[in-house]
């Protein structure tokens, strides 16, 4: 634990921690999200493209369309877990968060 001259420091600084890593769980979750999306787009694309063209039920076109779609469902799953690491980290620094702050006070009462 660093030492730290004024409870108001160590605020501040937590807050900027906290804040930090919330947006870094925002920002993937918002990717994900894009990616999700995006993937889903393309598979109904080239879904429309083949049911356009007479090959929407071949059983290749089918099959090679299906593994694309389990893999784009694989990264999101993937990242899902991903995130779940993070926000666990997150909740892991938060608690952190709360035992040094108590420790200062606890510091402060001590030198008064």
């Amino acid at each position: 634990m660093v030492n730290r001259t004024s409870l108001r420091e160590l605020d501040d600084e937590q807050l900027q921690e906290t804040a930090t890593a919330r947006r870094r769980i925002d920002l993937a979750e918002q990717y994900i999200d894009y990616y999700r999306s995006r993937m889903r787009l393309v598979a109904e694309s080239f879904y429309e493209l083949s049911a356009h063209e007479g090959i929407a039920d071949d059983p290749e076109f089918r099959s090679a369309l299906q593994r694309v779609t389990d893999a784009a469902d694989e990264n999101t799953r993937n990242a899902g877990r991903m995130i779940a690491d993070l926000e666990d980290d997150y909740d892991a620094m938060t608690a952190r968060h709360a035992a040094e702050r108590e420790h200062l006070i606890a510091q402060q009462r001590e030198n008064s």
